[in-house]
């Protein structure tokens, strides 16, 4: 199955612009939620890929999990609120993983947005760390406490993404002691069960 992820979204017929190469123009993630639609594409929720993970479920051969990153930029009703529309019309399924202690579950209300982890606090940048993710240059206590008051926050443990796709074993470890099914980072391919369920790979869009 392709993961596909995406971040932020902006609309430039409203005058709108993004600096970053994580950003997608609304109308071409439109195009894109289209050309699913038209080739038969199977959109999934969450729950969906995790019972597939666990071969609990089959899926048919066009599946693909839609997944968007951290909850800024047009992705909430306060931020833009570019992404809920578009589900919402092409009725496609999709995970948006945020931060939880910046942003509310409740600023992301549609049936077809699964609302899922990407940390409490803790997606921020390291400092003197070999890694750029906080997320490994914090203890191994302080990451599964923050990781709790995520799930809390969220009120699901079925996935976690890790920030700036970056993990060690001790993250891992904690990711899995917290109680999340699976964890998702990057790697250009699809995702296969015969996957560590705490390294599944997505296509990152740019």
């Amino acid at each position: 199955v392709a993961v596909i992820n995406y971040h932020f979204f902006y609309d430039a017929s409203k005058g709108e612009s993004c600096d970053e190469t994580i950003c997608m123009e609304v109308n071409d993630f439109r195009e894109e939620l289209q050309w699913l639609k038209d080739n038969g594409y199977k959109t999934l929720t969450m729950k969906e890929f995790v019972d597939w993970m666990y071969g609990e479920i089959d899926l048919p051969q066009k599946s693909v999990l839609i997944t968007i990153d951290d909850g800024n930029f047009g992705t909430s009703i306060n931020n833009g609120n570019h992404l809920i529309p578009a589900l919402e019309e092409y009725k496609t399924y999709a995970t948006i993983f945020i931060v939880s202690g910046w942003y509310a579950s409740y600023e992301y209300p549609s049936d077809y947005l699964d609302v899922q982890s990407h940390t409490h606090k803790l997606h921020v940048e390291g400092k003197n760390c070999k890694y750029r993710s906080k997320v490994n240059c914090v203890s191994y206590d302080e990451l599964l406490n923050d990781l709790k008051m995520s799930i809390a926050s969220v009120d699901n443990a079925n996935s976690f993404c890790f920030p700036y796709y970056e993990y060690t074993d001790t993250s891992i470890k904690a990711v899995k002691d917290a109680g999340f099914k699976l964890a998702f980072v990057g790697d250009w391919r699809k995702a296969s069960r015969n996957d560590n369920k705490y390294k599944i790979p997505r296509y990152p869009i740019y």
